[in-house]
């Protein structure tokens, strides 16, 4: 008797639609019989449910309507987006018929206010096979699909798969007896079969709307930098959101988080993009950070549909091919001069308003820091920590000191001199957290210059190499 195998996962293979099946017993290989398995096999009529432009399946979303002996379910399966979609998933047809409202909830990321409706109509044959050996072991499931496809009332294509699960009981020469009765009978031995997308044909084929982050080099362009920067802010906030709607709605946290990490390279990038496109970006954030569920929601869409257009073509203008860390850096640059600039002038007695234009100042670096960080992360990564320190203190310094005298109308001579201490207890230490920031400045700005003249010189030298 031949030596038993091991599984060696499923054997496929595409079959002319109408060929005969081809003969997969053989008693001198030791398969004796194929038996039917009435429970698994059936007829499936579906129905694929998209928008126009097949953005759900694009994304790797199929969402459709099932009929199995006369039976309806809603299907969901997103395997690319596990664990944050099911991999796959059916619920029952309710009495309405619409889509289920968790399925309807979980795929609003991807639909964003497009109308879904019929693109494609499939039916299935399926029939399922043991096929058993001399012992009357299973050696092996044997799975027929026969699929035909309509677009528009239309035949559009129609394909054949068929599918061996071995068993351990499956030998090494029964699987080459397998191999060849296939192929005989002019089937093709196919590793994977052909995704649901390319069976339906454009626009299912086309390009996601989800990309993932391109690997960035030392001479992108700034086009490249941008694309890839906003790729990276659309999973981010697409994989908060669906995390929201699986869980409890209203946990918002995370996802107020990607959304304000995109403001603030909105605003990073604000001397480059596209000004009536950021604003018009900017403005659906100007809520941050959002208190429920109903609040978040709109927001969110409206930056989802912004990145999928920017993750693809940002909007930029004659810079676009420019070297993103060339100009990226010169603006950071520019915006440790403005800083450097401003805290330079301070003094104690500064009114209030000179210390609130450093904070900004250094905001603003901040915002011009954090953009250019994936392309020089070791260098932002240590202005940054310095900046956190800087923005603690200039905030704490910069609403300290408040002009004039305290009102005291009204008031009994223990409230008024109550008042006054705490007036002068504020004021003294409003002065001494300013007195302490200028002290500190001078040695700051001599690090940030050896910083900046540091990483100046490498960009120099990493943009005369030549690239490979």
């Amino acid at each position: 008797m031949a030596k038993k195998g091991t599984p060696t996962g499923a054997i496929r293979f595409e079959v002319p639609f109408t060929s005969e099946p081809p003969q997969f017993t053989s008693t001198a290989v030791g398969l004796e019989r194929l038996v039917r398995r009435p429970s698994a096999s059936f007829v499936m009529d579906s129905t694929i449910i998209d928008a126009p432009d097949g953005r759900l399946l694009r994304a790797g979303v199929v969402v459709a309507h099932r009929v199995v002996a006369g039976a309806g379910q809603w299907y969901l399966a997103a395997p690319a987006w596990e664990p944050h979609l099911p991999s796959e998933q059916a619920e029952p047809v309710s009495g309405s018929g619409d889509l289920p409202e968790r399925f309807a909830r979980l795929v609003k990321p991807f639909v964003r206010g497009a109308t879904l409706g019929p693109i494609a109509a499939m039916t299935c044959e399926r029939d399922e096979w043991f096929l058993r050996d001399a012992d009357n072991a299973t050696a092996a499931i044997v799975r027929d699909d026969k699929v035909q496809v309509r677009r528009d009332g239309v035949l559009s294509s129609e394909y054949r798969e068929v599918t061996f699960t071995p068993s351990e009981a499956l030998t090494g020469q029964q699987r080459e007896f397998l191999l060849s009765a296939a192929q005989a009978g002019g089937s093709t031995l196919v590793t994977d079969f052909p995704h649901l997308q390319q069976r339906l044909g454009a626009p299912a084929t086309g390009l996601t709307g989800f990309p993932k982050p391109r690997e960035l080099w030392r001479d992108a362009s700034l086009e490249e930098f941008v694309a890839a920067l906003f790729a990276g802010h659309l999973g981010h906030i697409v994989r908060a959101d669906l995390d929201r709607r699986t869980g409890d709605p209203d946990e918002v946290g995370a996802l107020n988080h990607r959304l304000w990490e995109f403001g603030r390279d909105l605003r990073g990038l604000a001397t480059v993009l596209e000004p009536a496109w950021r604003e018009s970006v900017e403005s659906g954030l100007t809520g941050l950070p959002f208190a429920s569920a109903r609040d978040i929601e709109q927001p969110t869409l409206h930056a989802i549909d912004a990145l999928v257009t920017g993750a693809r073509a940002p909007r930029l203008g004659d810079l676009s091919h420019q070297p993103a860390a060339k100009l990226l850096f010169e603006r950071a640059e520019q915006a440790t001069f403005i800083l450097a600039d401003r805290c330079r002038s301070l003094t104690p007695a500064s009114p209030d308003e000179a210390w609130q234009a450093a904070l900004r100042a250094a905001e603003q670096l901040e915002v011009a820091a954090n953009v250019l960080a994936p392309m020089m992360p070791k260098m932002m990564g240590t202005m940054l920590r310095t900046l956190d320190e800087v923005l603690d203190e200039l905030r704490r310094a910069s609403k300290g000191l408040r002009s004039g005298t305290p009102e005291l109308d009204g008031l009994s001579p223990s409230q008024a001199y109550q008042l006054g201490l705490d007036y002068e207890r504020t004021r003294g230490g409003a002065a001494l957290r300013r007195r302490d920031f200028i002290q500190r400045w001078p040695e700051r700005v001599a690090e940030a210059r050896k910083l900046l003249a540091k990483a100046k010189k490498k960009q120099a030298k990493q943009l005369k190499k030549p690239t490979s």
